[in-house]
């Protein structure tokens, strides 16, 4: 059963940066905020019944706080709603000052009752992390942009969901080929693994040879 609802799942140069949601009666929980988030989730809710909104940000790449600050800005001045952001990014709130996002407009945490974040290595001079999330009962790991997957191996074991980054060529994300070895042993321990953040879907549900699910997007 997949918990988290996909705004988009394409890599750093799609049209859908990768993004996910949950949200039950008044709380809702933004999974990174892209470049292209903002104009497909301005309309697509109804930001009049949420009073508690928070925004979880994996790093500060474009394709996953690109759009930040204009929803902060767009929730505060339109809605009058304050928004929290959860992250462990060193220059979050530099990154907010320099895009003209008011410092009464959000607040900031490292972690809260639902999440907490994993660091992880992406790529040289950005902090990155992944995080752990409980909803709903659901014990749920999400990588973010990661380049190595032993950071969430042990949690992944324990968890009900395992959403992971993962391309076709690696680098700085998750070779497909590589990982598969690693993740089917995970999936021995009733964990449910889903690929995101995808750069060649067609290559992907090929390598996976159906032992594992692309994220949905809903």
């Amino acid at each position: 059963m997949q918990t988290l609802r996909f705004i988009g799942t394409d890599a750093g140069f799609g049209e859908h940066n990768n993004a996910a949601y949950v949200c039950e009666k008044e709380h809702f929980i933004l999974m990174d905020c892209g470049f292209a988030v903002f104009s497909e989730i301005k309309n697509r809710f109804d930001w009049k019944q949420y009073t508690k909104i928070d925004v979880i940000i994996t790093h500060l790449h474009n394709d996953h706080a690109g759009s930040l600050s204009q929803f902060i800005l767009f929730l505060f001045f339109v809605y009058h709603k304050q928004v929290n952001i959860i992250t462990k990014c060193q220059h979050m709130r530099d990154y907010l000052d320099m895009t003209g996002t008011p410092k009464e407009a959000y607040t900031l945490q490292e972690s809260n009752e639902f999440v907490s974040m994993i660091p992880t290595k992406h790529v040289d001079g950005i902090d990155s992390y992944g995080f752990q999330m409980i909803w709903k009962k659901r014990k749920i790991v999400y990588t973010g942009d990661t380049c190595i997957l032993d950071p969430f191996l042990e949690v992944a074991q324990m968890s009900d969901e395992f959403y992971v980054d993962v391309s076709k060529g690696g680098g700085v994300h998750l070779q497909i080929d590589a990982i598969m070895p690693q993740l089917e042993d995970i999936q021995k321990h009733n964990t449910e693994i889903y690929f995101m953040h995808l750069d060649d879907r067609a290559y992907i549900q090929k390598e996976t040879k159906e032992k594992i699910q692309l994220a949905k997007e809903t």
